[in-house]
């Protein structure tokens, strides 16, 4: 199959479909080998070059590469069978953010409190803008606040809830924060965000980018992620956090074991949980094996 054709097979896969082999994934062990492979970094000036492995149960590999500079980042993935034969390789930027989104729909289901939900997004990008959609199909949405830095992005999301010139304004009152953003710095303070909050972090997925102040972190009830083991390499609010002494990378929970119904993300109405996304390569590699028939 072509290269472009392989992306274009995943792009044609139904939200609904893309959803359940996301949490398909998301539940799956992380680790189902003895030796897993670790995240790759290479950093050169401003250049930045990251390579994730997944693997599945059945032996196959998705290997995405991220690779950019300061101000922006591409990926790609090679599909690997289980004899070690590439199969294919496909820009995987667009797969890539609707398995996140995926995952943040399944995530928002989970961690927030009963009735509508005020959401606030911060950043209104291509990510964004999924991530706003996979929520609206998971929770009853009472309303969306939106911020984006960039004044035309912020125009052209006007559609999708109200915009708000500053971040902090935006998440005042919020019940679900979602950070959507590619920031080299802190987007979300602890001070801004409400009693009772819930925060998915689903855009700063490589060294260098930060979407939440440490302290969020800190004081947070409960903190999951996608993909902890990668996160201790790759995702550096955490990796802040544990740094500081504030958290401990024991206390970080498998979004899967909360999808699974194996651990209670709230367990009080004024609960701060926090969910950190990561990795989407597992999730990548299960949307590229139903997309291509394997």
């Amino acid at each position: 199959m072509a290269v472009r054709d392989a992306a274009k097979a995943i792009a044609r896969l139904k939200a609904p479909l893309v959803r359940e082999l996301a949490a398909e994934a998301l539940v799956r062990p992380v680790d189902p080998f003895d030796d897993p492979p670790v995240p790759q970094r290479v950093l050169r000036g401003d250049a930045w070059t990251g390579v994730v492995t997944a693997v599945d149960p059945d032996g196959w590999r998705a290997v995405l590469v991220t690779a950019g500079g300061r101000r922006s980042a591409s990926r790609s993935c090679t599909l690997i069978d289980p004899e070690g034969a590439v199969v294919c390789a496909f820009p995987a930027d667009d797969a890539a953010r609707r398995a996140a989104a995926a995952a943040a729909g399944l995530a928002a289901a989970r961690i927030t409190r009963p009735g509508p939900v005020r959401v606030a997004l911060l950043g209104a990008g291509p990510l964004g803008l999924l991530c706003l959609e996979a929520v609206h199909a998971a929770v009853e949405v009472g309303g969306v606040r939106i911020h984006d830095p960039d004044a035309a992005a912020l125009a052209a999301a006007a559609d999708h809830g109200e915009s708000r010139a500053d971040a902090q304004s935006a998440v005042r009152d919020a019940d679900l924060v979602i950070a959507a953003t590619n920031a080299r710095d802190p987007v979300l303070r602890a001070d801004w965000v409400a009693e009772g909050a819930s925060v998915i972090a689903a855009g700063a997925d490589r060294p260098g980018r930060r979407e939440l102040d440490y302290r969020l972190i800190a004081e947070a009830s409960f903190v999951a992620c996608d993909a902890p083991r990668i996160a201790r390499a790759l995702a550096d609010d955490l990796r802040d956090c544990v740094a500081e002494g504030h958290l401990d990378w024991q206390e970080v929970t498998p979004l899967g074991a909360v999808l699974a119904g194996e651990a209670d993300a709230r367990v009080a109405d004024d609960d701060l949980v926090v969910v950190k996304l990561i990795d989407a390569a597992p999730m990548v590699l299960a949307l590229a094996r139903r997309a291509l028939g394997h």
